[in-house]
This record gives structure tokens, C-alpha cells and sequence, in this order.
């Protein structure tokens, strides 16, 4: 059918790659994944089509969730992709490189032999995970995703940004577990990820494994140094109850077994933050396993109570507030709907017959933003602040042994070490004037170059804390920027063999 042909051409902008991926649970996250297309295609705004790949070959199962879907056994996909690339690179003696090698591949596809129509209601189509014959099972054990990557290590890069060039938003279930192709999904083809898992210990160990591997992956390869976003998806067994509570807080609010614990404290080692809160993330986005064994298959028609608070589909739109537009999972939600309303207004006060009032209001809700921004930019800096300490820590080692020279007046690391104790005892008893007025204290004692690494690194992330929860942005800002003085000026000194002693 003439429907099931791509119809739209590739986009001036190009769209967005995300992989669900889970440890365990595969059903849980190709049900959300299936919702979540559903709905992206389903949007007014939507101007270029949403496809859904089926990576998981092992276990395919994407094209039940679209009855329209033949039995695949005779329509192409995934597999027969990149069987045809492997053709073409066996016995491959260009001298092209491997950008140019992997664009010459896939070019000459004919990307309508692999993608399938799934919605005659809105743009959605479904890349299957490959041709059903007899042979499948055998065809899927010989493509071998190593070679592959070795044979052209550019080439799962450029098919994610062709597919991109296509589509608004491409999704991809990537299968569980960790293998090469789970390695494919998640550290070389998406610009996010949405990490589902359950109370099994196991799935959120599985998940952190995943997501530090590919974020350690992008940040140590050159040619893969590109954003990724990693949104959790938290998968209890029942939504209601206080099982669900007691397996995101432990057994005390914050404790460390409590998987929003763990979750901030990945998130903050991953993009080099001090902290990070997912109060407001995690209040919203919970999908639980019991109601999604129910739910309505994408395009049906919804259950009663599939809406509801805690409901799956409300689960999932939830997840498309921060995840389409690209927040971090750390920003509350009245500041994403902020930025979602200010967007609105900006593109009505653009029109010539919009009321003045609008045109004000969009000028005010952008002077607020601009506001906020400050406090992005403190973020920004924290990770430069990073890099400076490990490079000072570094030469600290190699350079001066375990001592430095100390002024006279200057605490003892046994004195400053009680007074950052006594610090850490006013934020945990929320006594905010105490708090500040010992942070300020400490402020120019905490910058000096003499103090030892681990004493400045946690100094300094408290006072950042102190200010954070006070809401001054200026003093966060002023505070960081003279961290990063300080350790310039440091790192500076270390270099050149001079002493480090308080200036």
C-alpha cells in the first residue's frame, strides 16, 4: 500500500535518536517505547514521521504492539539492513574513509524496503527486526555487530544520523542484557537514553554498568564526543502501596539503599555535578509493571484508569515532558512547563497580529529565563572546576608527596575537617542562617591551594550546596568562579615547580 512508503523527505533539522534500554524486563520497555511513538507521532506539531526500530533480534517483538503488521515473513528489515552493508564492505579496497565509507553504504538503500507503515492515523512507522523465515534464527547468529564496527567504525554513527535526517524522533529497542549490540544501542547510535528497571537488584546494577560504559565511551573517543542524555524509568511492581516508596527512599528519606539515591549520585558522576535532585522526576515518571500487562496496545483504546495518577499512560506522558524536548531529568516540572509556555508565547508574539499583552508577556517570561540561565552557567563551570581539580590532584601527587607548606594562622586539616562536620550537621538539620553564615567563613579558606584535594573537593561541593538551597544564584556563580581562579592559579604553580602555599 501506498501508505506504507516514507512520505516525507529529509528534514532541515534533523531529529533526535533514543534507545530504551533495560537489563531485564524486555516487554515493560517495548510496551513503553511503542506508547511513547504513539504518542510523539500522534502530535499536532508533528511535521516529519516517528520510527520505531525492533534492535532486540533475539526476541523481536515490536510488531505485535500494530496489528497491521503482516507475519514478517516476507517483509524486510533491521537484520537485512545491515546484512546488505556487510556485502558491501567484505573485501572492501577503497581508500575512502570511514566517514565517506559508511555514507557510500548506506546510500545506495533503499531505506522503503526496511520500513513499514504502522498508523494510517498519524506518520508512525516501524523498522522490524528483520524477515521471519526459516533462516532467521541462523542469519541473526552470524551477523556479528564487532565486525561490523571494525570493518567500518563510522558506520552505526552515520545510519543513526541518516535515519535522524528522516524522522522527528527515532526509537530504539535495544535488546536486554549487555552484548555487542546492546553496546551498538546505547554508546554509539542515540542521543538519549531511557533506562527502564525493576526492584530485581540486578536491573539497576545492569543499568548503571550500561550507562557509565557509554558515557565513558563518548567522553574517551574523539570522534564520539556528542551529548547523551539518560533518562530513568523506574518499573515497581505495583504502583500503589508502600512497597513502591519504600524501594525509591529505602527506609529513611535519602538513604543510600533506596534507588533515588543512587540515581543522583550516578547522574552527578556522570555530567560532573556536585548534586542533583529527581524529586520532581521521579514524583512524576514511575510505570508500574502490574498495570502495564494491561494496557491497551498503541492505538487502542484506553482502560479505565490507564489516566490516572500513577497510571502507565500517564507514566509515559510524563517521560515526553522532559524527554522530547531535551531537559535534563534533574529540572523540576513547573520549570519545564515554564519553558514549554514561554516557547509557546515566543512563537505567538511573533505573529504581527498578536495582542501587545502577549508580545509583553513573552518579553517578561524570557527576562525570567535569562535569570535561570545563571544557574545553568554555574553548572557549566562545575565541570571545568572538575577537570582543573583531577589535573592538580595529579601533579599534587607527583610533586609534593602527602604534605605542603602551611601559613601561620592557617587551620589544620584535622580543624578544617571539624568545621566542614559541623557544616554538613547544620544542611542535615536544615538550619539554613547557621549554614550560611559557616559557609561564608569558609569560603576564601576553602579556595586555598595549600588545602589538601579531597578536603577542597568536599568544602567546596557544601558550600555550592548551602547557596543552592538558599536559592542565590549570585553567590553560587561568585563562589565558583573564584574556584576556578584558584585552581587555575594552582594548577599554574604546580606546573612550574613552585611550592603551593596560601597566597
Amino acid at each position: 500500500m501506498e501508505t506504507n512508503r516514507i512520505t516525507a523527505v529529509p528534514a532541515g533539522q534533523a531529529g533526535e535518536v533514543t534507545t530504551f534500554y533495560s537489563y531485564d524486563s524486555a516487554p515493560v520497555r517495548s510496551l513503553a517505547l511503542a506508547h511513547a511513538a504513539w504518542l510523539l507521532a500522534g502530535r499536532a506539531h508533528a511535521k516529519t514521521p516517528v520510527l520505531m526500530i525492533d534492535w532486540d533480534l533475539e526476541a523481536p517483538g515490536l510488531h505485535h504492539y500494530f496489528p497491521r503488521t503482516d507475519d514478517g515473513r516476507h517483509a524486510s528489515g533491521l537484520l537485512e539492513l545491515f546484512e546488505s552493508c556487510r556485502e558491501q564492505l567484505h573485501g572492501n579496497t577503497s581508500n575512502d574513509d570511514a566517514e565517506a565509507l559508511a555514507g557510500r553504504v548506506l546510500d545506495t538503500l533503499d531505506w522503503d524496503d526496511y520500513i513499514v507503515r504502522v498508523d494510517d492515523s498519524r506518520p508512525l512507522y516501524l523498522m522490524r527486526a528483520g524477515r521471519f523465515d526459516d533462516s532467521y534464527g541462523e542469519r541473526v547468529d552470524r551477523l556479528d555487530w564487532d565486525a561490523l564496527f571494525c570493518a567500518c567504525p563510522a558506520l552505526f554513527r552515520t545510519f543513526a544520523a541518516q535515519v535522524a535526517r528522516r524522522f522527528a524522533h527515532v526509537l530504539i529497542d535495544c535488546r536486554s542484557g549487555r552484548s555487542a549490540a546492546a553496546s551498538v544501542c546505547t554508546a554509539l547510535l542515540p542521543d538519549k537514553i531511557v533506562g527502564v528497571f525493576t526492584p530485581d537488584a540486578r536491573s539497576l546494577d545492569g543499568l548503571q554498568g550500561v550507562v557509565a560504559r557509554a558515557l565513558d565511551y563518548r567522553c574517551s573517543h574523539e570522534d564520539e564526543q556528542r551529548p547523551l542524555l539518560v533518562y530513568p524509568l523506574p518499573c515497581p511492581v505495583d504502583g500503589t502501596g508502600e512497597g513502591p516508596l519504600r524501594w525509591r527512599f529505602g527506609d529513611a528519606p535519602r538513604s543510600p539503599s533506596g534507588y533515588q539515591a543512587r540515581l543522583e549520585r550516578m547522574l552527578a558522576e556522570c555530567y560532573g555535578l556536585s548534586s542533583v535532585v529527581l524529586d520532581s522526576y521521579l514524583d512524576e515518571v514511575q510505570l508500574p509493571q502490574a498495570a502495564v500487562s494491561g494496557m491497551a496496545p498503541a492505538g487502542g483504546r484506553a482502560q479505565a484508569g490507564e489516566h490516572d495518577r500513577l497510571g502507565p499512560q500517564r507514566a509515559v506522558e510524563a517521560l515526553l515532558e522532559w524527554l522530547a524536548p531535551g531537559h535534563f531529568p534533574w529540572r523540576p516540572l513547573p520549570e519545564v512547563r515554564l519553558v514549554q509556555a514561554v516557547e509557546s508565547l515566543r512563537e505567538r508574539a511573533a505573529d504581527p497580529q498578536a495582542p501587545s499583552l502577549v508580545r509583553e508577556l513573552a518579553r517578561l517570561a524570557q527576562l525570567y529565563l535569562g535569570q535561570q540561565s545563571e544557574l545553568e552557567a554555574a553548572r557549566r563551570i562545575e565541570q571545568h572546576v572538575i577537570a582543573l581539580e583531577q589535573g592538580l590532584h595529579a601533579m599534587e601527587e607527583g610533586k609534593r608527596g602527602h604534605g605542603a607548606p602551611r601559613r601561620a594562622g592557617e587551620p589544620s586539616p584535622d580543624a578544617l575537617d571539624d568545621k566542614l562536620s559541623r557544616l554538613q550537621e547544620l544542611i542535615d538539620s536544615r538550619s539554613p542562617r547557621e549554614a550560611r553564615a559557616l559557609a561564608d567563613s569558609l569560603r576564601s579558606t576553602i579556595l586555598r591551594p595549600s588545602v589538601a584535594h579531597p578536603l577542597r573537593r568536599r568544602g567546596a561541593a557544601m558550600i555550592k550546596q548551602v547557596y543552592l538551597q538558599e536559592g542565590d544564584k549570585d553567590a553560587l556563580l561568585a563562589f565558583t568562579l573564584d574556584e576556578v581562579s584558584s585552581l587555575e592559579g594552582a594548577l599554574i604553580q604546580a606546573a612550574e615547580g613552585r611550592p603551593l602555599v596560601a597566597g
